[in-house]
């Protein structure tokens, strides 16, 4: 009993010690011009009744309201999150301050900053967030910071939308669970910066296109982009980009034939920039986590283009997740 007390100490001991090596600091900060003056953007702001329309934290409930009393905005939702958020006094003018304390879906508190800077024809926003995560979560807290990072952008672009009376700059629609069939696809590898992704692709599948037209090969197949690993932390996507086959083919050198077997998948159509589909790669995430699928590791998320992308145009794409059968 004295041994095994011994060794249980040990580890404890050890995961402090693991833990401690890691500070569990989020600090993220995005920042948008919205075009309107910014008494209007502070006031839209202040106002916690308003929040549901733009919450990014309610995307996936936006038809479930939160619970409002005087300075503090809260919910609890299933599957969805838990939080609260305390109004606090502004320091400065043009300025407000929040307290957030999430509980779910990871335990995170901090402050929330905003400046409203008058800019020609409107306001410029900025959102700043500062906190830290839980001790038992500390290791996580760079996946926290640069999941936090996205929320704050998504939030700004429908608070824009809300307060400039239009539709957003892109539209996400949730399509649920669609059975996908067996398929071919020519492809290429390609690795390179996330924040560069969206002007690399367009280059890249047309070298595809020319590859298998130059080798007597169907090349006006849909476009495809598998995600093979992504890592925020250092922005870095690793992918394989191409074209679908009517069948399997010899194939030219630098592609490869990737065959993909019939599955169930969580589909997402996007329409709008290009530089937002990170977005809503993190957005169909969140409803495979609220809708509690099950994703299939052996089949890599895939990307299809309705229309071959252009450099500079938006892009229609259906983002499919495959689930566990």
């Amino acid at each position: 009993m004295s041994a095994l007390f011994f060794v249980l100490a040990f580890l404890i001991v050890a995961l402090f010690v693991y833990m401690g090596r890691y500070s569990g600091r989020v600090n993220v900060e995005q920042s948008r011009f919205i075009a309107a003056a910014p008494e209007a953007v502070q006031a839209g702001v202040a106002d916690l009744s308003r929040w549901q329309a733009w919450n990014p934290w309610l995307e996936h409930a936006r038809d479930t309201p939160a619970s409002v009393d005087g300075d503090i905005l809260s919910w609890d939702l299933p599957q969805v999150g838990r939080a609260r958020l305390r109004r606090l006094e502004a320091r400065a003018p043009h300025s407000l301050r929040q307290h957030i304390d999430f509980k779910l879906p990871f335990a995170l508190r901090g402050r929330s900053d905003w400046r409203f800077e008058p800019a020609p024809g409107g306001t410029q926003v900025h959102w700043r967030f500062k906190g830290r995560v839980a001790f038992t979560l500390r290791a996580f807290a760079a996946t926290v910071q640069g999941a936090t990072a996205l929320d704050l952008r998504f939030g700004l672009d429908h608070l824009a939308a809300t307060l400039e009376a239009r539709p957003p700059a892109y539209r996400l629609d949730y399509l649920g669970v669609q059975a996908q069939p067996a398929r071919q696809h020519a492809q290429a590898p390609h690795r390179g910066p996330l924040d560069g992704l969206a002007d690399a692709l367009p280059p890249r599948i047309a070298a595809v296109q020319e590859q298998l037209a130059a080798a007597g090969l169907e090349a006006d197949g849909t476009a495809t982009v598998h995600y093979l690993k992504t890592q925020l932390k250092l922005r870095i996507v690793d992918c394989r980009v191409g074209l679908e086959l009517p069948g399997a083919a010899a194939l030219p050198d630098g592609l490869s034939l990737h065959e993909e077997p019939a599955h169930p998948a969580l589909v997402v159509r996007f329409r709008g920039p290009a530089e937002a589909l990170e977005l809503a790669w993190y957005q169909a995430m969140q409803r495979l986590r609220v809708e509690q699928r099950q994703p299939d590791p052996r089949l890599p998320p895939c990307a299809r283009y309705e229309v071959l992308p252009r450099p500079g145009e938006p892009v229609a794409v259906t983002l499919q997740l495959p689930l566990h059968p």
